[in-house]
């Protein structure tokens, strides 16, 4: 789209630069986990006035000596998966995202290979809603095409998985990804002057406490750091001649043998091995071909779903409250005859925008029952109710009861999405479930309190506990106790440490409300709308000032 003055000039403009893109994406869209499409925390939380002029003030704040040692911790989020395993996410301190992601963006140049690499189906991209790394955006069709044409003439597949990619990933095999093992050892031999792949692996480090092992699952300076490790993998086995897709840390490879189906698992895991990673067993198959490309139970719940086409004139129509509860019945008994509990999901993924008002209520109903057992389900409730006017009689209680049962479980996600829905429905929070909140200690659920506003004073001394501890508990709940910053509730609780007090004094907010809209997303929103650069009234070019240079001009109007 053109910026206005672009049009009123007359003048074409570019659209925003890769450049910009990548820090704009890592900074306003994609430093929390996933809150689009399939969202994992509730979009209360937001970094969207994080903009790049702030990461870049952050980065500049002198560390106290104590942080130049030993790192920052982070805020972890428990997001249960299927039959409610927890997968542990996690939000990065600001001080230390910032200084990963100007080391990202200043070297994107050397790092954007990546984007390049046909064995990867999810890696680094300019999508349309900011974001530069979704994880569920393959077309199905393509996805399916690609395989048929990979698996001509081939009679075997061969399937694996890295055993926890993320949290086995080695911060030094950055450096030996892009400059390879001989150099990284005379580098480290000769003690000379860092890379820039060396600087990364340091600041990622500093994410997580000063640790070699692990990366933060959430942030997409993690998906780029997998896909430079991956991607040097990747390219070794496609020398080797080898027909294979990746999907993050999941491989499919096409043989025309079962032994060399044999020998590319071998291979692949003897590579993963230098970089210490190792591949998953439990999830290795070798299988015969022709197979279905779907697993079974997709194929079981497409072919029992209602068809949503009239016999008359083949025009769409929504499906009845039978038809509805019919097919919810079949998933939930092929749920529990597999070992993929992303069934649920996937079920009440196919109905949710194919119903009217009365099997929209029907399926809400069906939801709320099915969430007490799956919290993941909640932010499907939260959709029903945005796209239909339906009853919600009853529901708050059982969105009660469902919050105090996931606190008692540890559950971040039954916690944090059940207040969402409460307080966006205008329901009452009950007091026993506020006390069970606070006593879960889950950083996450305990923010999402905060819009209530009648709990204040409990919160406040719970963090007060937490202040008085050493600097690493205090980061494991950075983020409420910004918040309570931000409210005025407590004071910095970071003495001599300026990277809270610069994020408030430029209005960031991770809880904004709609209403909000700072002076440092207007910048950055005028930035990528081109509008500087252009041409005014008078023909006159307006160049692009800094933040601080456009900050005044601001005030001075």
């Amino acid at each position: 789209m053109l910026s206005m003055l672009s049009m009123l000039s007359g003048r074409i403009v570019p659209p925003i630069t890769e450049q910009r893109h990548i820090y704009e994406a890592l900074t306003r869209h994609n430093y929390f986990p996933n809150q689009k499409s399939v969202s994992e925390i509730p979009p209360c939380f937001s970094s969207i006035n994080f903009t790049p002029e702030i990461c870049s003030l952050l980065s500049k704040i002198p560390e106290p000596v104590i942080r130049k040692k030993i790192g920052y911790d982070l805020v972890e989020y428990s997001s249960t998966r299927h039959n409610n395993i927890p997968r542990t996410l996690s939000l990065i301190h600001p001080k230390a995202y910032s200084l990963l992601v100007e080391k990202i963006h200043e070297n994107w140049d050397e790092i954007k290979y990546i984007k390049l690499n046909e064995n990867s189906m999810i890696k680094p991209d300019r999508h349309e809603d900011g974001r530069m790394v979704i994880m569920n955006y393959e077309d199905p069709e393509k996805k399916i095409l690609r395989s048929l044409e990979d698996g001509f003439g081939c009679k075997y597949r061969a399937h694996t998985d890295i055993s926890g990619c993320f949290n086995s990933i080695y911060t030094h095999s950055i450096p030996w990804a892009v400059i390879g093992f001989d150099e990284s050892k005379k580098k480290l031999e000769n003690r000379g002057p860092n890379h820039w792949s060396d600087d990364i692996d340091m600041f990622q480090r500093k994410t997580k406490r000063g640790e070699t092992q692990g990366i933060p699952i959430g942030p997409a300076t993690s998906t780029i750091i997998v896909e430079i490790i991956l991607g040097k993998i990747d390219e070794e086995l496609k020398n080797k001649g080898y027909v294979f897709r990746r999907y993050i840390d999941d491989y499919t490879c096409f043989c025309k043998t079962y032994e060399d189906a044999e020998k590319f698992i071998s291979e692949l895991n003897s590579t993963l091995m230098k970089f210490k990673m190792q591949l998953n067993l439990h999830k290795t198959s070798i299988v015969e071909l022709p197979r279905p490309l779907n697993d079974g139970w997709v194929s079981s719940l497409i072919s029992a779903l209602p068809t949503k086409f009239t016999a008359e004139n083949n025009s769409k129509r929504k499906l009845t409250s039978e038809e509805v509860t019919h097919f919810l019945d079949f998933a939930i008994d092929i749920n529990k005859h597999t070992a993929d509990g992303a069934v649920m999901k996937f079920a009440i993924g196919l109905l949710i925008y194919s119903v009217e008002k009365s099997s929209a209520q029907v399926l809400f109903n069906y939801i709320i029952n099915l969430a007490w057992h799956f919290p993941m389900l909640l932010n499907f409730l939260d959709t029903l109710i945005d796209n239909h006017d339906l009853d919600i009689t009853g529901l708050e209680k059982k969105i009660n009861l469902i919050a105090v049962e996931n606190s008692e479980k540890k559950r971040s996600d039954g916690m944090a999405w059940s207040l969402h829905i409460l307080k966006k429905n205008d329901l009452e929070l009950y007091e026993d479930t506020a006390k069970k909140i606070i006593q879960s200690n889950d950083c996450i659920a305990i923010c999402t309190l905060l819009p209530f506003g009648t709990h204040d004073h409990d919160i406040v001394i719970f963090a007060n506990t937490i202040i008085e501890k050493s600097a690493y508990d205090k980061d494991q709940y950075w983020l409420l106790l910004y918040q309570l910053f931000t409210k005025k509730l407590i004071e910095n609780p970071y003495q001599g440490d300026e990277c809270f007090n610069k994020l408030k004094e430029h209005n960031v907010n991770f809880m904004p409300d709609k209403s909000d809209y700072t002076k440092a997303e207007k910048y950055s929103n005028d930035v990528a709308n081109n509008l500087f650069g252009n041409l005014n009234s008078d023909n006159e070019e307006i160049p692009q000032p800094t933040y601080e240079e456009w900050l005044i001009t601001e005030e001075n109007k």
